[in-house]
């Protein structure tokens, strides 16, 4: 059997934990098995899987760990580096933005980065050869706290996080909004399927939209939240569909 173990200092468990299923999930295809355990302040986790089936493997870990390290290990960092006044809404939304932002760049220089080995240790690809990003992500930080007093108004605060989703590869073009008792259904169509998700609330909204960065957002029905319906608009550029267009005209 092909094997492979990784590792991640104690205090940064959250980062192999946080991809952890996703990692079993699509290493099903390969008939690979996983196993975590702490050795005394590491967080180990192995990988096995049959000769014919190590590339595949190899793959599956790499891609999933430059997700880790694209999102996760990036908003660990910034969130240590950004100390700026904002309400706490404000503040997390403006957080997930910052991680989203020029993410197919940043998956680029990963990649050339990981290159998945028996004993690699997470901390250290962080520690000593992030440098480029790491400094990317400061500079980030450096922006936003910079002009942080600008973006307490809603308009000055709405045209950033444009700008920053602008700069994010859609994963969706045209995306529709439906508000049904206080949460909303997302539809659309991506390349290869449907999508058909339910957002509980209106700051989980943010995060899907943030994520999925649609060329086109459509509002069907209405938003009864003014504040969000700002933001729909503000930084989506949403319009309403055009059933709701007939009604109002009605």
């Amino acid at each position: 059997m092909f094997q492979i173990t990784v590792s991640v200092d104690g205090s940064k468990a959250d980062w192999l934990y946080s991809v952890e299923d996703i990692i079993k999930n699509k290493l099903g295809t390969c008939s690979a098995v996983t196993a975590l355990h702490m050795s005394g302040s590491r967080l180990y986790c192995g990988f096995g899987c049959e000769p014919e089936f190590r590339v595949q493997m190899c793959s599956v870990i790499k891609d999933c760990l430059i997700e880790m390290f694209a999102v996760v290990t990036k908003f660990d960092y910034i969130k240590r580096n950004l100390s700026i006044c904002l309400p706490s809404l404000r503040y997390e939304i403006l957080l997930r933005t910052l991680v989203a932002f020029d993410r197919e760049n940043e998956h680029k220089i990963l990649s050339d980065v990981i290159a998945v080995e028996d004993g690699m240790a997470l901390d250290g690809i962080f520690n000593f050869k992030l440098g480029e990003l790491k400094e990317r992500w400061l500079e980030i930080c450096r922006l936003t706290i910079s002009n942080g007093a600008y973006l307490n108004d809603d308009d000055t605060y709405n045209e950033l996080l444009r700008f920053l989703i602008s700069a994010v590869n859609p994963k969706i073009n045209k995306l529709t909004v439906c508000e049904r008792d206080g949460k909303y259904r997302l539809t659309g169509n991506l390349k290869n399927s449907l999508l058909d998700v339910n957002a509980g609330d209106s700051m989980e909204l943010m995060y899907y939209l943030i994520d999925l960065a649609p060329l086109e957002l459509v509002i069907d029905g209405g938003i009864t939240n003014s504040e969000l319906f700002g933001r729909l608009t503000g930084i989506f550029d949403a319009k309403m569909s055009n059933s709701r267009k007939n009604k109002t005209k009605k």
